[in-house]
């Protein structure tokens, strides 16, 4: 008819208009064959652990073609860095100019438990660590048997994501002891790829490690295994089917230790230098970080530089991944996530590590960039929390899938959120249960000892409020906001 669009049929027999919309019939028929695919999984017919041809699927032989948009819902990207602190932004000009220029940064982005298993458990659940069960990267309380056991793999974001029609894949680091405890060829549900580091005693490596393929990489410097991600994420990017959409979870471990960075950038400029001289009274201060070793001089310039040096093949990598996207047509129809599982400490109160409620190990970088539904180079002041990675993903792929979280597309805030942490017994530090503002922290130890900061006046939380007396009210407050919310308490806690 004159003024029709032309319709054309891709490889996969889906018919098109001339400006690239899927048909009411091919909509209808993969409707159709998606609610097949529900019941199919849901009646246990189509195995979610079964092996995969990892060959095939990272091959990079396959031509590059167009994209198409399969029912108008978006490619979602995550990239989940490792213990990495927010201003280490600053020296990745890649996610500088491809992520946050084109994107909105969430400057108050936080973690309520600032350890990698229990923050990983709530970006694929959208659920606190008092509802996953995962509350620290070992047994019997953390790392993947946890996750596990409590049931938390059949209710992860990519689960949802699966079960809607999306082709969905892991590259990188799943959980701590993944390596040492899941059975051979295990590939968990809701993931059709699935590459992740089985190290047995380690959760990810920069060199000498094996992935779930089954393949074993040395020492060589292609075998650094941020490239050797990255190249199977792109490859990945640019074989999947042109005609469903994409969810890709890429988990490099940079920059955790021993912040390995590649050949190429070893010794290289850094914008951040040594952290400034930690002279802080600490006599305010709970009894387990009076009684920590203060860090050795020069540790935390040391760290500081050699995380941001891992960081510089992570910021090639996502170069890497947004240019496949925008050959394979996906870019203009993706919503990217930039995150990492927690901050880290380089000697604010001589400590050197994360699993504490302080800010730097508690706030994470987080920026979104999908064009045409984000701002560009905008700043979002909202308290965002690592829960809302699966509850924006979940509405971005429509899929009513139930979370904790806050849907970071639309406009609803929050007051604050709960900090909670089972013990630490590398620090000596017992569990706690606390409640976070933009403006005020609070923390309760199970030894009855207790943190108070105003953030405005402190932000590096040096004067503990606690025990002032005209802060008694508000201490009442933000105490009766941790009772309601920290619950149930973490192992070995009571009030």
């Amino acid at each position: 008819m004159p003024g029709s669009p032309a319709v054309s049929s891709n490889a996969a027999g889906a018919t098109m208009d001339g400006a690239g919309r899927v048909s009411r019939r091919t909509l209808g028929f993969v409707a159709l064959l998606l609610t097949a695919m529900v019941l199919a999984v849901a009646s246990g017919s189509l195995r979610q652990s079964s092996p995969v041809d990892h060959a095939a699927l990272w091959s990079s032989s396959r031509p590059v073609t167009q994209v198409v948009a399969a029912l108008d819902r978006p490619n979602l990207v995550v990239v989940l860095t490792d213990d990495q602190r927010v201003e280490t932004l600053a020296g990745m000009p890649q996610v500088q100019a491809l992520l946050a220029d084109r994107g909105t940064t969430f400057s108050r982005a936080m973690v309520p438990t600032s350890l990698c298993c229990p923050s990983r458990a709530s970006m694929l659940t959208g659920r606190y660590a008092h509802d996953t069960g995962v509350w620290s990267n070992v047994r019997p309380n953390g790392g993947w048997w946890a996750f596990q056991a409590n049931g938390n793999e059949d209710r992860t974001v990519a689960v949802a994501l699966h079960q809607s029609g999306y082709r969905t894949a892991l590259v990188g680091k799943y959980f701590n002891k993944f390596g040492q405890l899941a059975p051979p060829g295990y590939r968990p549900p809701g993931w059709d790829q699935f590459l992740a580091f089985t190290i047995r005693d380690r959760s990810g490596a920069y060199y000498d490690y094996t992935l779930s393929d089954g393949s074993v990489h040395g020492s060589a410097p292609d075998d650094y295994s941020t490239d050797v991600l990255a190249r199977a994420a792109t490859n990945l990017i640019r074989s999947a089917p042109p005609d469903q959409p994409l969810f890709l979870w890429f988990a490099p471990y940079a920059p955790h230790s021993p912040f390995q960075a590649a050949v190429r950038h070893r010794g290289a400029a850094v914008p951040l230098g040594a952290p400034p001289a930690q002279q802080e009274d600490l006599s305010t201060k709970p009894g387990w970080v009076r009684g920590h070793q203060p860090a050795a001089p020069g540790l935390a310039a040391w760290t500081a530089r050699n995380q941001q040096r891992t960081l510089l093949a992570v910021d090639e990598a996502v170069a890497g991944i947004v240019a496949a996207l925008a050959e394979t047509g996906r870019l203009s129809d993706t919503l990217i996530v930039f995150t990492s599982d927690n901050g880290y400490l380089w000697g604010e109160h001589g400590i050197i590590d994360k699993n504490v409620p302080y800010t730097p190990a508690a706030a994470v970088p987080l920026v979104l960039r999908w064009d045409g539904h984000l701002a560009a180079g905008q700043v979002d002041d909202r308290l965002a929390v690592n829960v809302d990675i699966a509850a924006t993903l979940a509405t971005a792929g429509a899929t009513g899938m139930a979370t904790e979280g806050l849907d970071l597309l639309g406009t609803d805030r929050r007051d604050g959120f709960v900090l909670e942490a089972a013990g630490a017994p590398g620090l000596k530090r017992p569990p706690y249960c606390g409640w976070r503002e933009a403006d005020w922290a609070f923390v309760h130890y199970a030894t009855g000892e207790e943190e108070l900061y105003s953030l405005a006046d402190d932000p590096g939380q040096v004067h503990n409020l606690a025990t002032l007396p005209k802060e008694r009210n508000r201490l009442d407050t933000m105490r009766g906001r941790a009772r309601a919310t920290c619950v149930p308490a973490p192992p070995g806690f009571a009030w």
